[in-house]
Parts: C-alpha cells; sequence; structure tokens
C-alpha cells in the first residue's frame, strides 16, 4: 500500500509540473508577444532578397531576348529583300515575269511584310501586292533615296515613323544591276512595321514574367520553411531562459538539435538540475559559481581558440571575461575556398544576460555564413535584425566583421560602431586606422550597413581588439592606449599571428600589473603571409 500510494504521488507531481509548464509557457507568449516576429521579419527579408534577384534577372532577360529578336527579324527581311533583288534581277534582265510574280506572292503571304516594290530607272512600279499600282510612279523621299543608294552588297535600310499609327516603319532597298550589261536596271522596296516585332515581344515578355512570377512564389513558400527552421530553435531557448529566469527549475529545454543551441540548452537544463540541489543543500552561492565557471568555459569554446594558418593567411584570437562569463565575442570561418571571415564583438554590460547576447549572435551569424554567397554589409544587418527582433534584451553590441578574399587580395569589412580598421602596413612599416562608421547592432531594427574594402598585401597585419585591450588601466589609472599598442605590433611584425595575439596579451598584462580587468578583454589578429 505504501508504495503504490508513493507511486500516486509521484505520478501527481508529474503532472502538476507538466501543467505548470505549459501555463508558464502561455505566460510568456502572452508577454512577450510582438507586433513583427523574427520569422515575420527573416522571412520578408528572403523574401526581397529573391524577387529583387528574379526582377532584375526578369528585366535582364526580357531586355537580352527583345534585341535579339528584334536583330533576328531584321536579318530575316535582309535575307528576303536580296532574294527578292536576286529573282528581280534575273526576271527583269531575262524579260520573264513569272518568277518576280511568284516571289512577290510568296512575300504577300508573310504578315509581316507590309508592301513590296520593283522599280525601274524611272520609280515605275514594276511589281508589288496590287496589281492596279503596277505602272504607276512612286515619287516619295523613300524612293529617291533607294534610287540614290548604289551599294550591292546589302540593303539600304531606313527607319521611319509613321504619322497615322505613331509605330516604326523598316524599309529596305536594293538597286538591281543587269545579268549582263551591268547596267543598273531598277530597284527593289521591302517595307514592314514594328507591330510584329512588338507582338512578339510582348509574348515573350509574358512568357518570362510567368516564370519569374512562378519562382517568386518558390522563393516564398521557400523563405517561410527555412526562416521556420531556423528560427524555431532560437524561440524554444528564449522561452526556456526565461521561464527558468523567473525561478522555474524544475522546467527543461526540449531541443533536438545538435549544434550550439542544442548544445546551450543541453547546458541550461544541466545548470537548473544543479542549482535545484544547491537551494537544498543551501549552498547556492558556490553551485552558482560553478556554474558561472562552467558557461565561462562554455562560451569561451564557442571562440574558435585554435591556430588558423591556411593558404597564406594566419588567424589567431583570443578573449578573456574580466568576471565570471563575459559579452566579447570573436569567430573566424572559410566561407569557400578563397574567402574566410572574421568577426568582433563587444555586447553592453558583463554577466550572464551578456553571454546570451552574444550566443544569440553567434547563432545568427553562423548560420548565415553557411549560406556562402555573402557579403560583410549583409552579414551584420542579418545579426542587427535578428538581435533587434523578437527577445526582451536590453542590451547593444558593437560588431566588426570582415572578409579576406584571396583571389583578389582584397579585405572586405563592415562596421557597427566598433573601432576602426587598425592595420600594419609592411610597404609603410607603419599601422593605418580606417575608418567606417555604423550603428551598434541591437539599437534599432533595418540599419543598411556600409561595405568598405582595402587591399591587404604580404606581411600585412590586422588587429581587431574590444575596448578592454586599449583602455586596460595600471596602478597609476593610466591606460595602455593605442600607441603601445601600435609600438608593439611594429617592433614584432617578424612573428606569426599566433605570437602576435600571445605578445599582446603578455604585455597588456605587465601594465596592468596586479589591479584586477575592469572590461572584457578580446583581439584579433590576421596576418597575410603569401
Amino acid at each position: 500500500m505504501a508504495e503504490e500510494k508513493k507511486i500516486k504521488k509521484q505520478k501527481n507531481e508529474s503532472k502538476t509540473n507538466k501543467v505548470k509548464n505549459k501555463k508558464e509557457k502561455q505566460q510568456v507568449s502572452s508577454s512577450q508577444g510582438v507586433r513583427f516576429s523574427l520569422r515575420l521579419k527573416f522571412s520578408l527579408a528572403i523574401i526581397i532578397l529573391a524577387s529583387s534577384i528574379i526582377a532584375v534577372m526578369t528585366y535582364y532577360f526580357i531586355q537580352q531576348e527583345s534585341e535579339l529578336l528584334r536583330k533576328q527579324i531584321l536579318q530575316f527581311a535582309n535575307r528576303e529583300t536580296e532574294r527578292l533583288a536576286v529573282i528581280a534581277r534575273e526576271s527583269i534582265s531575262q524579260k520573264d515575269e513569272l518568277p518576280l510574280v511568284g516571289a512577290v506572292q510568296d512575300l504577300k503571304s508573310l504578315e509581316f511584310v507590309d508592301y513590296i516594290y520593283v522599280l525601274d530607272n524611272n520609280k515605275r512600279i514594276i511589281q508589288n501586292f496590287d496589281p492596279e499600282k503596277n505602272g504607276t510612279i512612286i515619287d516619295d523621299e523613300l524612293t529617291k533615296k533607294a534610287i540614290d543608294n548604289t551599294n550591292t552588297e546589302k540593303p539600304l535600310l531606313i527607319v521611319y515613323k509613321d504619322a497615322k499609327k505613331g509605330i516604326n516603319f523598316y524599309d529596305l532597298s536594293l538597286p538591281l544591276f543587269h545579268t549582263v550589261q551591268k547596267v543598273r536596271i531598277g530597284t527593289v522596296r521591302l517595307g514592314f512595321s514594328e507591330e510584329i516585332i512588338l507582338s512578339e515581344i510582348r509574348k515573350l515578355t509574358n512568357t518570362i514574367l510567368l516564370i519569374g512570377i512562378f519562382f517568386i512564389g518558390l522563393s516564398v513558400v521557400g523563405s517561410i520553411v527555412l526562416a521556420s527552421v531556423i528560427i524555431k530553435p532560437i524561440k524554444k531557448l528564449t522561452e526556456g531562459a526565461v521561464i527558468i529566469g523567473n525561478g522555474n527549475l524544475d522546467y527543461k529545454i526540449q531541443l533536438d538539435s545538435t549544434d550550439e543551441i542544442g548544445k546551450l540548452a543541453s547546458e541550461f537544463n544541466q545548470m537548473t538540475e544543479r542549482l535545484k540541489v544547491a537551494q537544498k543543500m543551501e549552498i547556492e552561492s558556490r553551485i552558482m559559481q560553478e556554474q558561472i565557471d562552467l558557461a565561462r568555459e562554455i562560451q569561451e569554446g564557442l571562440n574558435p581558440m585554435g591556430f588558423y594558418n591556411k593558404k597564406g593567411v594566419e588567424i589567431k584570437g583570443f578573449t578573456r571575461a574580466a568576471k565570471g562569463v563575459g559579452g566579447d565575442y570573436f569567430d573566424y570561418i572559410d566561407i569557400d575556398q578563397y574567402r574566410v571571415g572574421a568577426l568582433i564583438s563587444d555586447v553592453s554590460g558583463k554577466g550572464v544576460p551578456a553571454s546570451l547576447v552574444m550566443v544569440m549572435i553567434r547563432t545568427v551569424f553562423v548560420s548565415y555564413i553557411r549560406k556562402g554567397e555573402v557579403e560583410c554589409s549583409d552579414v551584420v544587418k542579418a545579426i542587427n535584425d535578428a538581435l533587434s527582433a523578437d527577445f526582451a534584451v536590453d542590451k547593444f553590441a558593437t560588431l566588426f566583421f570582415m572578409i579576406y578574399d584571396r583571389s583578389t587580395h582584397e579585405l572586405a569589412f563592415s562596421n557597427a560602431g566598433h573601432g576602426p580598421l587598425f592595420c600594419y602596413r609592411s610597404a609603410l612599416n607603419a599601422c593605418t586606422l580606417t575608418k567606417l562608421d555604423g550603428v551598434p547592432i541591437g539599437i534599432m531594427e533595418d540599419v543598411d550597413y556600409k561595405q568598405a574594402k582595402v587591399p591587404l598585401n604580404v606581411g600585412d597585419i590586422v588587429v581587431l581588439y574590444t575596448d578592454g585591450v586599449t583602455e586596460m588601466r595600471n596602478a597609476n589609472k593610466e591606460e595602455y592606449g593605442q600607441k603601445r599598442l601600435k609600438d608593439l605590433i611594429i617592433a614584432n611584425k617578424h612573428l606569426n599571428a599566433k605570437e602576435i595575439a600571445d605578445l599582446i596579451v603578455q604585455d597588456v598584462d605587465n601594465f596592468r600589473g596586479e589591479v584586477p580587468p575592469h572590461d572584457d578583454m578580446t583581439l584579433l589578429v590576421l596576418k597575410r603571409t603569401a
């Protein structure tokens, strides 16, 4: 009986927890309801981008195909004019009008040909579409130009506008010379309006537009599905973080993802279990410190701590929180066989809130960079839109993102309120600062960021850092400063990226002495070696 009561009690507690979790989820959803969700914004961004690309391509194809169609019709008219000239020359020279009559009738069956005139040297009509006009004289400006033309290599083309119809007409003419006596015996003229060209262009345009609309519709569906897949785990993690933050340590974040979000959710679940044990054992402060240390290790593990040395490029980074977990973040990743991207960010504030924002930045960055075809400004804009959307986080961050392209030896970069591009130029044996303005991420939505490019020569060194480096203070409250950093880089320019990064950290620590750091310290060194 005692065992049965115990089992029933456990079942009741499980049901109570499930109901409690469901209510808290509903409270989170209602308290965090937004007018425009991150999924909607992400979907709209992809839809607008895809639609713009399709629209531009559609316009380009219409222009190209229209021009090609116009050339093909003119080439056909040229061939028909030349064919008619050959037949007319033979027919008039041999005084046999039957072949000429047959050729004129063949051309009459073509819908786009408006008129045919075979004229003698006195501008008298020998043959045309209307037999009643045969023998009459045409004395207009076009006929005069046709009679004056003596070039037999290719038809003379004259474009004129019909005042009544308001459309262009094309008049082609060739002179006729006797097959034996080589004297001029007449002229042929062929004319057609551009209505046939416009009609074919309209058909072509309608076909291409239908194809474009189909692909736009396809992109809409695809963007909604893609946005749902990417945003869903982030929203789950946010809901879980809020519920856990409100004190419900029984809540479990259920995520099947094996990426960084899944790892973070797993660590959250482990953290809540340990906090429950700490509360029961009245050693909450010690357990909390352990969790903070664990979170710092996880956070540092999210930064690439290895030495990157591939195809003439060296990259090394370093980060250290001033206390517990921090909000600084750096990353570098291969985009394709030629390009490598590097990023540094400094979240406002410190501690767990700043670290969560850092993880959000990393998640959006890694997800976006895997698309392959990326630009610096687009990456920064995507991170800003994600950070400014659904999350009720009163935080902002500065961010600097750059891409080095081995094929062009250029360094592209975008700046969101971070410091200038600090670069040692081997050709000058001096350090330069390149400024590019930009709004910090997380302050406002729909911000367009600038992108700049500079050459990166062999031996050049780029150093990105947070203010925890140059603003580090010693016992006399002096700051480390940018000048010390410049002198250190110039004096040790022969070292590789890892050695330079280690040397900067050592020099800053020696300058600080026993004074505890007041801010997170993060730096990233990129050096071109070949």
